[in-house]
């Protein structure tokens, strides 16, 4: 008998007790179900989490000073400790072509007096000149542009306003481009400031200013961006006079994280190599989503694998089922085996049937699986948009079925219907022919 005939059998006979096969099969189907389910929440959140942090683009480095080991000192008491403006930019002018940086901070609180001599206030802040460059900022720019390099480098009094802010100051955001607002900077003095951009506050920023729920307009505190050497030069500060908390360090295409992360060691290992007290420290935020995911893969798996135990009890399912078939087949073994039938012909047919029913489950397992993971995700998009819509913009949910773990499934539950079934096939091949014609 050659494969085609045992598989056509098996299917016969499979399909004679149909609800009965089907019962053999749920124990396989729970399992395998169970496995891709998890598989796939663990593969759609490991996936969402990597096209959340791409769509928020623009990676950098993070550096900033930290205190070496246990020392119990203030924060940076001399010019050797702190991290200066002056010390990026020379870590920058190394590698001209392969490093960029960037860092903003905050000027200080302005009375502005608007059109109807109303004041309100806005926080100013300095930012460098691709403080907009990433995708999630760059989009809230609705009217006009963001503050360039150029700007920054030619010290230009540009900034970009909130469509909050010109509502504030000229009743709506129509006419606001190109205007010169002044500025008058608590402690700081005045400035004036030409509009060369209009942005639109996300939900999320919305619901943390509350700029829906306050009832006068002017209660409201937006911010205001400008060039960050406008804002030195406006305090009279120099690079190596400027102190910074952090700074982030971005690469060129003529560069990658890992080449720009060492040459930010060398460049400070070498700054601060007297120094017993302070270091610079980097933070990588693609190394920590990395770090996510594989403690997401490490859960994920050993919840499958306690998952996948429940497919020894569907192996034991099999096999009960599969001695119980052999026992009511045994004149219908005994007649193939008198017209001469092999032992391996009847050992063959059985495993085949055991290996088509565990296949067959683990078949409906995985459609299960994934039909789960793309339910959760539907409920988890629906909870989102309900209970956390600000942060709906942020997230962008994926359903990842893990191929791998399909395939790993089927090939699992083929393996389960050659182990579970090979002892009722061996048994049903060594019956004797005389004895097995002879049951009732």
């Amino acid at each position: 008998m050659n494969l085609l005939e045992s598989i056509k059998m098996a299917f016969s006979s499979l399909a004679i007790n149909k609800l009965r096969s089907f019962l053999t099969m749920l124990g396989i189907i729970i399992g395998i179900s169970a496995v891709i389910t998890i598989t796939t929440i663990g593969n759609s959140i490991s996936k969402t989490l990597n096209n959340t942090f791409d769509q928020l683009g623009d990676v950098k480095l993070t550096i900033y000073p930290e205190i070496r080991d246990d020392y119990e000192g203030k924060y940076p008491e001399n010019d050797d400790d702190t991290l200066t403006l002056e010390k990026v930019q020379e870590l920058v002018e190394k590698h001209p072509n392969e490093l960029t940086y960037s860092c903003n901070e905050a000027y200080g609180a302005a009375d502005i007096v608007n059109l109807k001599g109303e004041t309100f206030k806005a926080l100013m802040i300095g930012v460098s000149g691709d403080y907009f460059d990433p995708p999630q900022f760059k989009k809230q720019i609705v009217q006009g542009r963001a503050p360039s390099n150029a700007d920054n480098i030619g010290k230009k009094h540009t900034c970009v306003v909130s469509d909050v802010f010109c509502e504030q100051y000229f009743g709506s955001a129509d006419d606001a481009l190109g205007k010169t607002i002044r500025f008058e900077v608590n402690n700081q003095g005045n400035i004036n400031l030409t509009i060369v951009g209009i942005m639109e506050y996300t939900d999320l920023e919305k619901s943390e200013m509350k700029i829906n729920t306050t009832k006068n307009k002017l209660d409201i505190r937006t911010y205001v961006f400008f060039p960050y050497n406008t804002m030195l030069e406006a305090k009279g500060l120099s690079p190596k006079e400027t102190i910074l908390h952090s700074a982030q360090i971005g690469w060129t295409s003529n560069c990658d994280s890992e080449t720009a992360k060492r040459y930010i060691e060398d460049y400070f290992e070498d700054v601060y190599r007297n120094n017993d007290t302070w270091q610079i420290a980097i933070y990588d935020s693609q190394e920590e989503m990395g770090m996510i995911t594989t403690v997401l893969n490490v859960i994920t798996i050993a919840i499958s694998v306690i998952a996948a135990i429940s497919l020894i009890v569907g192996g034991v399912g099999v096999m009960n089922i599969m001695l119980v078939s052999i026992l009511e087949r045994t004149r219908e073994i005994g007649v193939r085996k008198a017209l001469g039938a092999l032992n391996g012909d009847i050992r063959s047919q059985f495993v085949i049937e055991a290996v088509i029913i565990c296949l067959t489950g683990g078949t409906i397992g995985v459609l299960i699986g994934v039909l789960n993971g793309v339910i959760l995700s539907k409920v988890a998009a629906i909870l989102l948009n309900t209970m956390a819509a600000e942060y709906a913009e942020y997230i962008t949910l994926s359903v990842q079925p893990s191929i791998p773990a399909i395939i790993i499934s089927l090939a699992f539950s083929m393996l389960t219907g050659l182990i579970f079934g090979y002892y009722p096939a061996k048994r049903a091949g060594n019956m004797n022919p005389i004895d097995a014609l002879r049951y009732e």
